[in-house]
């Protein structure tokens, strides 16, 4: 058993058919983000990407026989993410792409499914249901997970698993009251779909698309609430300014047959005036990280923190605008395979 929960997350992109939001954006794409409930206790009151929990039913051996009678899901047995390790099972890439299907569609009403259509097209396909169906089976799989796989084989459809890339691992870090470890994903859709927000939905009250500058402005303006990784991924998608441009660096990264999506654990040190979440690749992250680091405690200013290679966010203790912000600079990360994406250094007005 592993000391943590293990989770998939989904960053899901719509192209972007028109200006959404009505403002400026460097970008022709949006991403969905789930606003939880402020009742929740982990993560209140936080917009973040459609995903949770692995359930016993993710694992089944009945998934590779159905999914297998219409599709090749060898490529689901290689070890390409460490969190794939953890798990005793054929095809581990399938049992967290099934987790990330089937999370976003309780969320959202989203359902990810494979047609002739979406075989060869770089976008995923949404099933087009009810209003109705959609509602019924989300009430049934929200009592019983194992309902996705009954949905499945009584609408005759099929999760697109093949539409989801890995994209990166968090192991949360020490300075989280609840411990997981996550693996997210990408999948593209060919525009933004509405949500379906169930009325009695405990964990999340609402759904937005937004691009990940208006996102990521939402948060410096106090409009959006996000996390850490949730920040970090934005810097590192800012990377890609066009959807096709994307996709086209998810689809030969996961040709890289020599690409692995390691666990990223932050390291949280408590300095005299700010509090740093150090990532692997910065100067200051202890050679001997695990699971059990405490918060690190330092009577250093960030000032004397400095460091040739900075791979870390970091929030000052004092002033008005408490935020995390990116800070990264000559980190090796990016040398080791080209395929890596590293946050952004300069800023997200650079075009």
């Amino acid at each position: 058993m592993v000391p943590w929960r293990q989770s998939a997350s989904l960053i899901l992109l719509g192209s972007k058919q028109r200006n959404v939001n009505n403002v400026k954006s460097l970008f022709d794409y949006t991403t969905l983000f789930l606003k939880r409930s402020p009742n929740m206790r982990f993560a209140p009151d936080i917009s973040a990407f459609p995903g949770g929990k692995l359930d016993r039913c993710d694992l089944s051996l009945e998934w590779p026989k159905y999914i297998s009678s219409t599709s090749d899901i060898n490529r689901f047995s290689k070890q390409k993410a460490d969190i794939y390790k953890d798990i005793d099972h054929p095809y581990p890439g399938l049992v967290f792409r099934l987790c990330a299907i089937r999370e976003t569609f309780e969320e959202t009403g989203i359902l990810l499914v494979k047609t002739d259509k979406s075989k060869n097209s770089k976008y995923s396909t949404v099933a087009q249901l009810s209003n109705d169906i959609i509602t019924e089976w989300r009430d049934k799989i929200r009592q019983d997970a194992s309902q996705f796989m009954i949905m499945c084989k009584e609408l005759q459809v099929t999760p697109d698993v093949h539409s989801l890339y890995e994209w990166t691992q968090y192991l949360a870090a020490s300075i989280a009251k609840v411990r997981f470890d996550t693996i997210f994903y990408t999948a593209a859709l060919p525009n933004s779909y509405p949500c379906l927000i169930a009325h009695d939905d405990n964990e999340t009250v609402s759904a937005e698309w937004l691009e990940p500058d208006t996102a990521m402005n939402g948060y410096r303006q106090d409009s959006v609430n996000l996390l850490p990784p949730q920040i970090f991924e934005l810097s590192r998608l800012a990377n890609f300014r066009k959807l096709d441009d994307l996709i086209e660096f998810l689809v030969q990264r996961d040709h890289n047959d020599e690409y692995r999506t390691e666990r990223l654990l932050g390291v949280c040190y408590k300095l005299s005036d700010a509090t740093v979440l150090v990532m692997p690749d910065d100067d200051h992250y202890p050679s001997d990280a695990s699971f059990t680091t405490p918060v690190l405690s330092s009577d250093k200013t960030l000032r004397d923190f400095d460091s040739d290679r900075q791979n870390r966010l970091v929030m000052m203790n004092k002033g008005t605008n408490r935020k995390w912000q990116v800070h990264f600079k000559n980190s090796s990360s990016n040398q080791k395979n080209d395929l890596r994406v590293h946050p952004l250094q300069n800023g997200w007005e650079k075009s």
